[in-house]
Order: C-alpha cells, then structure tokens, then sequence
C-alpha cells in the first residue's frame, strides 16, 4: 500500500499463481462462446494462473450456467468462478425468457 496526499490507496495483488479458477461455458452459441474462453484464458495465464488449476465445464446453454456454479461454489475447490456465453436476440419470446432467468 502506498501513501499520496494522507490517502490509503490499496494495491490490489494481482499475481493468480495458486488460484483454482472454474470456468462454465455454455455451447449454445458456441463460436462466441469459444472466443470469449480463449480471451477469459488468455487473461488469466497473463496473471499466472497454470492450466493444471483451471477446470472448464461445458454446459448445454445460458439457463445452466447458475445452478453449475452454485455447485462448484458449494463445493469449496475453487477461489475464482467465471460464467461464458452469450445470449442472442432473435425473432422470438425465447431469448427474453433465457435473459431474465440467467441474469435472475
């Protein structure tokens, strides 16, 4: 931490080596998907996270991503949780449905 004009700021560490990351990736949409995950694995090996600490798991679409990381939260394995997908407009009420519920 450093001292500017008697203000505290905080210096975040941002050195990720040892952290257990779990990434859930919805297929639907998958080429979207796919460049967000290799952008989100990107970044992370920038902050030194190794891939033996990164588990991916793959879920049908949008709507399954919660409850996916509500386990993997529960299961206490993991310090960071990332969600990827993508949600597209269509012509139909289906995507206000998949919206709302997985931003619920």
């Amino acid at each position: 931490m450093a001292y500017y004009d008697d203000i505290l700021e905080f210096e975040p560490d941002l050195n990720g080596d040892g952290l257990r990351v779990g990434i859930v990736l919805s297929r639907f949409n998958i080429d979207i998907g796919e460049g967000l995950l290799g952008t989100c694995t990107e970044r992370l090996k920038e902050y030194n996270v190794q891939d033996p600490d990164i588990l991916l798991i793959t879920v049908p679409g949008a709507l399954e991503i919660p409850a996916t990381l509500l386990k993997m939260a529960y299961s206490n394995q993991f310090d960071v949780l990332i969600a990827l997908g993508a949600v597209i407009r269509g012509d139909t009420y289906h995507f206000e449905v998949v919206a709302n519920e997985s931003a619920r």
